[in-house]
Parts: C-alpha cells; sequence; structure tokens
C-alpha cells in the first residue's frame, strides 16, 4: 500500500474529496480507486510482486499517515450510508394494509442484510422480514407492505448485518386504530376540555370583582395552585428548550416529544391567571384572612427540594431534563392536596360565598371530558394500560371531580340556604349584618323642633 501511495501520489487526495464532497461524489471516487488499485498491482501482468517488496524507504511517517487516511476513508464511505422510511408515524385501522418505502441513501460497498421487525407480531405484521442489499444492486427503493391485527402501539424498526449501516432512522412508530371517528370525536374533547380548563379560572376573578372581596376564597389553594402552576410551565417550557429535549430524544430515541404547543399555553396562561386572583387578594377586602402555616411549610419543603435539585444540577450529580421530572412529581403533590384548604373552609364558615361555583362548573366539565377522552382513547388504541395500569393520570383526573361534587353538594345542598357567613373577623360579614338589620328594623330619625312643629 505504501508502494501505490508512493508510486500515485495524486491518491493522498481522495481523502480530502471525500470529506468535502457529497456521498455519491465520494462514493465514486472511493471506487476509482479501488478500480486504479485491481488494474494496476492485481491484473495477471502485475503477478509479480517484486516491485511491492518491503522497503524500509516507503515506511516513510508520510507514507503511513496516507495508508491510514485511505483505510478510514473507504470505512467513512461505508458508514455514510443509512436507510430511512419514507414517514416515521403511521395511523391504521384494524384489518387494513398500507405499503411504505424504504430508501438507501447511498450505495454499499458490501452485501448487507436488512432484519425488518415488529415488537408485537400479534398487532402488525410486513410483507418481508429479510432484504439483500449487495453492491451490485442498483435499487435504492424497497417497498413494504403493513398488515395491521388488532389496535395498540407497535414499532416498525430495521436492523443491519453487519452492522456498518446506519439504521438509527429506519423506523416507523405505528398507531393502530378501530376508528377513525372515533380517534376524530376524541380530538374534540381534548380541545373543549381544553377550553373549559382555560377559562375556568374567569369566574372566581368576575366573582372578586363584583364583591370588591376575597372574602371566602382561600388563600392556601391559591398559593399552592400558583406554585403548581409555576412547576408545570417549567416543565412544559423545558421540555422544548433544544438542549433539554435532545436530552430526552436520547434517553427515548424512537419517541416524540410529550409536550405540545397547547400544553405551554394552559400553563402559562395558568400562571397569568393565578397571579391576576393574587393581585386581587392584596387589592380587595380580605377581612384577616392569610396563608395558613400549613401551607408555608408546605411549600418551604418543596422549595428546600427544589434547592438541592438545583445544586445537583450544578454539580452534574443529575441533568436538567430530572430536574424538571422532579418539579413535575412536585406538581402532582400540589394537585392531589390543593382543594382541601377551600373545603374545609366552607364547612367551617358554613357557607360558600366568595368561592365561585362557576369556576367548579369548568373544571367538573373538564375533567368529566378528560376522563372520557381517556376511555375513548383506550378503547381505540386497546390500551386500557393507561387508564388502569398508570393510575396517575386517570386518578388525578378523579379526584378533581370528585373534589368538584363535594363543592356542588356544599353549595346547592348543605349551605345552600346561608345567606351570609359567620367568620370572625370578617368586615364583609358585619356589613352585610348591619345592612340585614337597617331593613327589618329602621332607625327612628331625628328630627328638630321646627320640623315636629
Amino acid at each position: 500500500m505504501c508502494y501505490i501511495l508512493c508510486k500515485y501520489k495524486q491518491l493522498q487526495y481522495v481523502i480530502i474529496v471525500h470529506m468535502l464532497f457529497g456521498l455519491q461524489l465520494r462514493q465514486r471516487m472511493c471506487a476509482f480507486v479501488f478500480n486504479v488499485i485491481k488494474k494496476k498491482f492485481f491484473s495477471p501482468s502485475h503477478f509479480n510482486l517484486q516491485p511491492m517488496a518491503v522497503r524500509p524507504e516507503n515506511f516513510t511517517m508520510r507514507n503511513l499517515v496516507r495508508v491510514a487516511f485511505l483505510l478510514v476513508a473507504c470505512s467513512v464511505s461505508q458508514i455514510c450510508a443509512s436507510f430511512s422510511f419514507n414517514t416515521k408515524d403511521l395511523v391504521l385501522l384494524v384489518n387494513d394494509s398500507t405499503t411504505l418505502t424504504l430508501t438507501l441513501t447511498d450505495n454499499v460497498l458490501r452485501n448487507t442484510t436488512l432484519i425488518l421487525s415488529t415488537n408485537h407480531k400479534d398487532l402488525l405484521t410486513t410483507n418481508v422480514t429479510k432484504i439483500e442489499v449487495t453492491n451490485s444492486t442498483g435499487t435504492n427503493v424497497w417497498p413494504v407492505e403493513l398488515f395491521g391485527h388488532d389496535a395498540g402501539h407497535d414499532l416498525l424498526k430495521v436492523d443491519a448485518f453487519p452492522p456498518s449501516i446506519k439504521c438509527s432512522d429506519a423506523f416507523v412508530r405505528v398507531t393502530l386504530q378501530h376508528s377513525n371517528e372515533l380517534a376524530l370525536f376524541s380530538v374534540i374533547v381534548g380541545w373543549v376540555y381544553f377550553v373549559a380548563w382555560s377559562i375556568s379560572f374567569y369566574p372566581q376573578m368576575y366573582e372578586n370583582w363584583r364583591r370588591k372581596s376575597v372574602v371566602g376564597l382561600n388563600f392556601d389553594f391559591i398559593a399552592l395552585n400558583l406554585v403548581g402552576f409555576i412547576l408545570y410551565s417549567m416543565f412544559n417550557v423545558g421540555l422544548w428548550i433544544p438542549e433539554i429535549e435532545k436530552d430526552y430524544i436520547s434517553r427515548n430515541p424512537r419517541g416524540l416529544n410529550p409536550v405540545q404547543l397547547n400544553d405551554i399555553f394552559f400553563s402559562i396562561h395558568a400562571v397569568f391567571a393565578t397571579l391576576i386572583t393574587v393581585i386581587q387578594c392584596y387589592c380587595y377586602e380580605k377581612g384577616d384572612q392569610q396563608v395558613s402555616r400549613t401551607a408555608k411549610s408546605i411549600m418551604s419543603f418543596y422549595g428546600l427540594i427544589i434547592a438541592v435539585l438545583l445544586v445537583l444540577v450544578y454539580l452534574q450529580k443529575i441533568v436538567w431534563l430530572d430536574f424538571l421530572y422532579y418539579c413535575s412529581y412536585i406538581k402532582l403533590t400540589i394537585t392531589l392536596i390543593k382543594y382541601i384548604p377551600q373545603a374545609v373552609m366552607n364547612y367551617k364558615r358554613k357557607s360558600t360565598i366568595g368561592w365561585s361555583i362557576g369556576n367548579i362548573f369548568l373544571d367538573f366539565t373538564g375533567g368529566i371530558l378528560s376522563i372520557l377522552q381517556m376511555i375513548i382513547n383506550a378503547y381505540n388504541y386497546n390500551d386500557w394500560a393507561s387508564v388502569f395500569g398508570d393510575p396517575t393520570k386517570f386518578g388525578l383526573g378523579l379526584l378533581s371531580v370528585i373534589f368538584d361534587i363535594l363543592f356542588f353538594l356544599q353549595h346547592y345542598v348543605f349551605y345552600s340556604g346561608v345567606n351570609y357567613a359567620e367568620f370572625e373577623n370578617y368586615n364583609e360579614v358585619e356589613v352585610e349584618d348591619e345592612v340585614t338589620n337597617s331593613e327589618e328594623h329602621p332607625k327612628p330619625t331625628d328630627k328638630s323642633d321646627d320640623q315636629i312643629c
């Protein structure tokens, strides 16, 4: 090889061309190199290998570097070839079929066997499971037919043997469903409860503005709600940061970013809406209400956890993606407990005055529709494990609905006849008492002696 490079010094430029130009040109240049070697040094007239005898002067550093670069050029040309499908995501009906296209981006220099496989043979099968690729094959596109047998989620992937060709992009996420109509209905239901939850903040703000008072609205609920939505926004926005999203994809190479644009909008909108309610708590009549010591202790504990996590991120013990996951777990615990202070406060006051029932109607609507969507998707995709196998999401939605039902009972059954709330040091109660007493027992009017006459 050193003799070849000494005699044909122009071959040293092959690696430069190989690195600077496109895949096809690099492949042609490498083929040219092999043809030159074959014709000039391995033809019958060159079987006499005396000219290629080992000579000390051929083993110079320059020649060795040239040999190394030539070998790298040939290997990189092989690695640059890759396979990919014409789509990454596919929706297929049960008992239906479709055809995909598997494309080779470059010719290969050695015979390669492609193995097509799925994770669940009972859900999805292909018409071919093996494709032989040779250097002499001029076809760079292969049709692959898929057959759906049952509803669910599956993954079609391609592996190359020997593994010298890039196949990391040769996969398709397949969703098999019973009905397109059910899928459309699920999308509509999703948007309806998204709107219901988004506008559920405004009835309470309107109630506060109308009464010019926040008496009856529990401050622990507002404080926990604000912290929870801030953490939820951090998680949603964080997964759209390129570096963090890259970490997520590296952990889930064939998955999708779970955060959609509407998730970011909802969480940020919820933070601003809750902040407006907090401002109302400072501006309007509030009596002696304040955040309780219990709520302050809980939020301090959450703050300590977040501070420790930030230190771990700084020390590179965990990455930002792990930090966001822990923030989402804290948000889940807040969702579990945030309604309790308001329900207890209503019970102590024996009244729901100041607590907007419109907020509860919208929250109840969103919760019921979210559970309905989960059930529709579970049937349509045969994915009941998402409902009962992972109880977190379903349980939180169900718990929210249960609290809404409790608030309905408090408002319309338990305390429906209460016109005012007996709660100490509430100025609003004193004002309502004075108005009621003045209407029932009007005070005598002081008149002068002239008026009496």
